[in-house]
């Protein structure tokens, strides 16, 4: 049986690790490691740790704050498991997931499996209807053999391409991570590493396997990065960027303008740096996505974005005038789908109308029995063994 690293970073949040080691932990799969890197936090997140008290927990400890790529690739660099995953402070993998993972590689003859996902918004989200929720979409169960290359030109094509393995949704061997930093001279490049190991593990293998199956839980609550980047650059959105202190926003986002889509854009922009035959950013729909990202945070009262709105347009009027009319109309599409957005989920009689926009389950917790993350993803495992 070949051994599995489980690789969580932590910073301050011991009150949500919890739950993601107890996932670690009571895996069916049982050569793991688990290496939890707490990135100089200043609560009780090594008492967590101690807690549980199993040995194939390692807890390391960063001497200062580092950045979130660089505390990724510090963790990496004690993992010792001939396979390697991540998962964040704020998810939950079901009991199955690791087992089902390496079951599929072996079937497929692969190195690189990634699965699918949920999302369940904790009790402390900002929309009152949407707290204690779970998002369910649809999923058949089945397993697909995907070509890495033509995934790789889908995400350049488009950065919000769904069926990409990043760190925290996939399982890789070690080959695969050598290979990389032999090239890049690390794995995890800036600024955010789940959308840059994306394009990386794309980049160094010729296909994967795709578990069209939820085997993760993908927590949202207020402590969340990637949402607080999308809904109003609050506190864990200005504290991702302390990290990087000494560091320009344009070394960071694209323009200096700090979305998630320019993020996200910068990051693959680093990565093919060193891939010569990696496919070009479509800039058309790059372009587009920092509009929706923007009309998104306007509508929901991001302080601040009005600078960021003009160096978009200054960029669009000297390199891209030839888009100025569909990026109007965009303009204006987003702003109104968001400001739609924002009205459904204000009101929860309208929770069934969402869910059948979205194609998906919305499942609430005071009808399904769950209070949090572990108890909403005892409610996923039921799912996935009726189908």
């Amino acid at each position: 049986m070949s051994k599995v690293s489980i690789i969580i970073p932590t910073l301050n949040r011991a009150q949500l690790l919890r739950f993601a080691l107890k996932s670690a932990v009571e895996q069916d799969y049982q050569d793991l490691e688990i290496v939890v890197c707490d990135d100089f936090s200043d609560d009780n997140t090594s008492e967590v740790v101690e807690s549980l008290d199993d040995k194939r927990i390692i807890y390391i400890r960063t001497d200062e704050r580092l950045n979130m790529p660089d505390t990724f690739e510090f963790a990496l660099s004690k993992a010792n498991g001939e396979y390697i995953t991540f998962l964040t402070d704020t998810c939950y993998l079901l009991p199955k997931c690791i087992s089902k993972a390496m079951e599929e590689l072996k079937k497929f003859n692969s190195h690189l499996v990634m699965w699918k996902n949920c999302i369940y918004i904790g009790k402390d989200w900002f929309e009152i209807q949407r707290k204690n929720t779970l998002y369910l979409s649809k999923f058949t169960n089945k397993s697909d053999f995907l070509n890495s290359k033509e995934y790789l030109k889908r995400f350049y094509n488009n950065i919000r391409e769904p069926i990409i393995p990043k760190s925290i949704n996939s399982l890789c061997h070690r080959s695969i991570i050598e290979k990389a930093i032999t090239k890049q001279g690390r794995f995890f490049l800036y600024p955010i590493p789940d959308h840059t190991s994306a394009a990386t593990l794309l980049a160094n293998t010729e296909n994967f396997v795709f578990i069209d199956q939820p085997l993760f839980v993908a927590g949202l609550t207020s402590f969340n990065i990637g949402a607080s980047q999308s809904f109003n650059l609050g506190k864990s959105a200005q504290d991702f960027l302390k990290g990087f202190e000494g560091k320009k926003m344009e070394e960071i986002a694209f323009l200096g303008i700090y979305t998630t889509a320019s993020l996200i854009i910068k990051g693959l922009e680093n990565v093919r740096r060193f891939y010569p035959d990696c496919p070009e950013i479509n800039m058309k729909n790059a372009l587009l996505e920092i509009v929706d990202s923007l009309s998104k945070l306007k509508v929901y009262g991001a302080q601040g974005i009005e600078n960021y709105w003009k160096i978009f347009d200054d960029y669009v009027e000297r390199y891209h005038k030839n888009l100025k009319t569909e990026i109007f109309l965009k303009k204006i599409k987003s702003f109104l789908k968001w400001k739609g957005v924002k009205i459904i989920r204000s009101n929860r009689f309208f929770h069934n109308f969402e869910s059948i926009i979205r194609g998906m389950k919305i499942l609430r917790g005071e009808k399904y029995g769950f209070n949090n993350i572990e108890e909403a993803a005892k409610v996923v495992d039921a799912f996935n063994k009726q189908k």
